[in-house]
């Protein structure tokens, strides 16, 4: 048979509404009374619903936490972080991932209403009219992160995606590199149309063309990486650098190149995106872009607490982290005589 609240109360002597006091620190209460309270709730093995407790308290301690693949190492430490974060402040990460399946991310929003979260993490590099019409409709405090929300709709994180892409294309010019690929993803994706406006914006500023032909649209895998080097090094002229949108893609890309009998960074520079654990220690290590992904994961949380804490006056700002590129050995100068060819 449970134990109830009720239960409790009779045995302990009290009313409900003392009980519940002594549970949920709400007002106070005598010293000799919490004590008697608190040994019958060990005596009897009280545990409280947590949906019940929620719906008394307003409040359940649970934060969903919306991803759309568990295997990408970049998501794998920012789940780390945020968790890490929500747990100092007595929260449990509920973690959803979604595949980047609408349906499935929808089913888990509704899911996540129903038990009552308190707030919601969505990463995600492009939101949808259909997760923009949820958060309207329900007043769920939600952070997005990895996008940055100029409308001003909802709080937002993220690093400033056209210029890290500018800074790392400027990076591979100022090298000497002319001719440079860009293995992106799918532009249905904000992030990758704002990477790609900002490698189109360096090459413009070097007085070069922009060549659809260099841009692979994959996605942010070892596999898309090393699909776009085949395709690429099979031409007759190639490039002398390639930029990729992760650094996942960028092994990728390296393994291509080893296959198809290509250095790197002696016939051809390779340069990464994210900077995560790997990329300094594959070889060749990986020249990048750092995202500060495990203090993204710290800010998004943090952040996620105080528009819960005041949902009033909880002003929606669209975050900036800064960026940083990482030199390493994947990339090297060239001079004019080694531009372009086969090799």
């Amino acid at each position: 048979m449970d134990i109830t609240i009720k239960d409790v109360a009779m045995k302990a002597k009290v009313s409900i509404a003392t009980v519940s006091r002594v549970l949920n620190q709400s007002k106070p209460v005598s010293q000799a009374i919490k004590q008697r309270v608190l040994e019958v709730v060990e005596e009897l093995e009280y545990n409280p619903n947590p949906v019940a407790r929620s719906l008394i308290m307003k409040e359940s301690k649970l934060i969903g936490l919306l991803i759309p693949a568990i295997e990408n190492t970049y998501i794998s430490i920012f789940v780390g972080a945020i968790e890490e974060e929500l747990f100092k402040n007595n929260y449990t990460t509920l973690l959803c991932n979604t595949k980047r399946d609408l349906d499935i991310e929808l089913h888990y929003l509704k899911l996540l209403k129903e038990k009552y979260v308190d707030g919601v993490v969505l990463l995600t590099s492009s939101p949808k009219p259909q997760q923009i019409e949820f958060f309207e409709n329900h007043a769920v405090p939600v952070i997005f992160a990895s996008h940055t929300d100029t409308e001003g709709r909802f709080a937002s994180i993220n690093i400033d995606e056209f210029q890290a892409a500018y800074d790392a294309t400027k990076f591979l010019l100022e090298s000497g590199h002319r001719k440079i690929a860009f293995f992106g993803g799918p532009l249905a994706y904000y992030q990758i149309v704002q990477r790609l406006e900002g490698y189109k914006q360096a090459l413009k500023e070097y007085g070069i063309e922009y060549d659809d032909k260099l841009f692979y649209e994959q996605d942010y895998d070892i596999e898309s990486g090393y699909r776009s080097g085949m395709k690429l090094f099979n031409n007759d002229e190639l490039p002398t650098a390639i930029f990729c949108v992760s650094d996942m893609v960028a092994i990728g890309a390296i393994r291509a190149a080893e296959d198809s009998g290509l250095r790197v960074p002696e016939d051809i520079s390779v340069m990464g995106f994210d900077d995560i654990p790997i990329a300094g220690a594959y070889r060749p290590a990986l020249t990048t872009v750092r995202q500060p992904v495990y203090e993204l994961g710290v800010q998004a949380a943090q952040m996620l607490l105080r528009q819960i804490q005041d949902k009033e006056n909880y002003v929606k700002e669209a975050r900036i982290v800064p960026h940083e590129i990482i030199e390493r050995g994947s990339c090297r100068k060239v001079t004019n005589n080694t531009q372009g060819g086969k090799l």
